[in-house]
């Protein structure tokens, strides 16, 4: 396939697929009743790649120049530098009120 084809509907059923399973397995970590550590990042991992499946297929970047992913790269990256910032400091709080 051309990099600047659009994909078929076999991939959008596909991704559909992924995300509907991705979600099942949400579903049922929140039902087992894992530990609360391991579910954050196992919902957080799934929660990224969904959005990533999003991003890529329905909302075309995977078809777009490299340059576009600098719309949505930047704030990313800045909400990441702000929670890593302020992580010391939630830290000190939480340790200091046990």
């Amino acid at each position: 396939m051309d990099k600047f084809t659009s994909s078929t509907p076999g991939t959008y059923l596909t991704i559909y697929g992924w995300l509907l399973g991705l979600t099942v397995l949400e579903v049922a970590v929140v039902m087992a009743g894992w530990p609360q550590g391991a579910m954050v990042v196992l919902l957080i991992a799934t929660a990224l790649a969904k959005a990533l499946l999003i991003a890529l297929y329905f909302m075309h970047l995977k078809f777009d120049r490299p340059t576009v992913w600098l719309l949505p790269g930047i704030p990313v990256a800045l909400g990441v530098a702000f929670v890593l910032a302020l992580f010391p400091d939630v830290v000190f709080h939480l340790v200091q009120r046990m």
